[in-house]
């Protein structure tokens, strides 16, 4: 019997139990590497036995686990406290009105 387990908080999954399933790869060259994740439309009993698959129990799970794989573990606990936009982004666009006409008339 095969059984799967949640790959972010490792829960065993029951039997009739609705699940994500996905594939997950990565490829590191020599400059650059890169990560993957698609994630399937619906349980596939095949894809869920592939070697690159990832299951997970929850949507939460799934969204956890993609934001460690892709180095955003604290963008959930910080994202009720600013953007997920570059602050040296937005310090520009900010520089940006106050050198425009817009900024002068209001000043």
């Amino acid at each position: 019997m095969i059984q799967f387990a949640c790959d972010f908080c490792r829960r065993i999954k029951a039997l009739k139990e609705v699940w994500l399933v996905g594939l997950a790869g990565e490829t590191v060259g020599a400059i650059a590497a890169r990560r993957e994740v698609t994630i399937l439309p619906a349980w596939d009993s095949e894809q869920a036995v592939h070697r690159l698959a990832v299951h997970f129990c929850s949507e939460n799970c799934k969204d956890k686990y993609v934001a460690k794989l892709f180095g955003r573990e604290n963008a959930e606990a910080e994202s009720g406290k600013r953007s997920m936009r570059n602050p040296e982004s937005r310090g520009a666009v900010s520089r940006r009105k106050k050198n425009g006409p817009r900024a002068k008339k209001a000043a």
